[in-house]
C-alpha cells in the first residue's frame, strides 16, 4: 500500500444531501455545495456530534475440519449505518426523524406527527471536507427515522438524532454504496509541483 499523505483525512467539515432513491452519484463533484441536480441539503448538523458511521452484525466464525482446526471463515451478516444529528427545526428535520412524507405538514406549515412512523428511504451523500480536499461517500437507497431522544439544552441547538440503515440497490448489483478514494498524485510534468485529487 502507497503512503499517500493526502488519504490521511480529517473531516473538519461536512455536507450530507438527500434525494430519490437510487439517484445516482455526482458524475463529476467539483464543488461540495453544489453536489447536482435532485440533491437536497439536510441542512445544518451538530458540530460536537459528527456524523458516525456503524457497523452491527455477526463476527466471522471460523470453521474447521478434522484435518484443520481453522480452515476457513463465514461470510457474517453485517448491517452498515450512519447516525447524525440534525439541529434544524424544519419539516424536512421532522419528517426524517418522525416518519413521515411531505403529506404531514399542514396548511400552516406545522408538522402533523403520526402515531406510527414510516421509515423515509432516500438516496444519501455525505460530502466531508478537509481543506481543499473533500470526500463524497454515497448510498442509493437509505432507510431515515429518528433513532433516539431529541436533545435540549440551555446552551446548545435542539439535536434529532437521526438513523440511516443502508440497503442494497439493484443499480449497483445490491451493494449499499460506494465511497470516493483519494488518489495518489501524479508525477509532475515539466518540473511543475504534482497535486493530488479526490477519485
Amino acid at each position: 500500500m502507497a503512503l499517500i499523505d493526502d488519504a490521511a483525512f480529517v473531516a473538519a467539515g461536512g455536507y450530507i444531501y438527500i434525494a430519490d432513491p437510487d439517484t445516482a452519484k455526482p458524475a463529476s463533484l467539483t464543488d461540495p455545495l453544489a453536489p447536482g441536480a435532485g440533491w437536497e441539503s439536510i441542512g445544518h448538523t451538530s458540530r460536537d456530534d459528527l456524523p458516525e458511521f456503524g457497523r452491527d452484525g455477526d463476527d466471522p466464525e471460523t470453521k474447521g475440519s478434522w484435518q484443520n482446526a481453522k480452515l476457513r471463515q463465514t461470510a457474517p451478516d453485517v448491517t452498515y449505518s450512519v447516525t447524525f444529528k440534525s439541529i434544524q427545526t424544519s419539516a424536512e428535520t421532522y419528517g426524517l426523524y418522525f416518519g413521515a412524507g411531505p403529506g404531514a405538514v399542514q396548511a400552516d406549515k406545522s408538522f402533523r406527527i403520526p402515531a406510527t412512523p414510516i421509515p423515509q428511504v432516500k438516496a444519501l451523500l455525505v460530502i466531508l471536507v478537509d481543506g481543499t480536499h473533500f470526500l463524497p461517500l454515497w448510498h442509493p437507497r437509505v432507510s431515515l427515522l429518528g433513532s433516539d431522544a431529541v436533545s435540549m439544552a440551555v446552551d446548545d441547538f435542539v439535536a434529532f438524532p437521526i438513523k440511516g440503515t443502508f440497503l442494497g440497490s439493484s443499480k449497483i448489483g445490491n451493494a449499499i454504496g460506494e465511497w470516493a478514494t483519494i488518489a495518489p498524485a501524479a508525477p509532475p510534468a515539466h518540473g511543475e509541483p504534482s497535486a493530488s485529487n479526490a477519485a
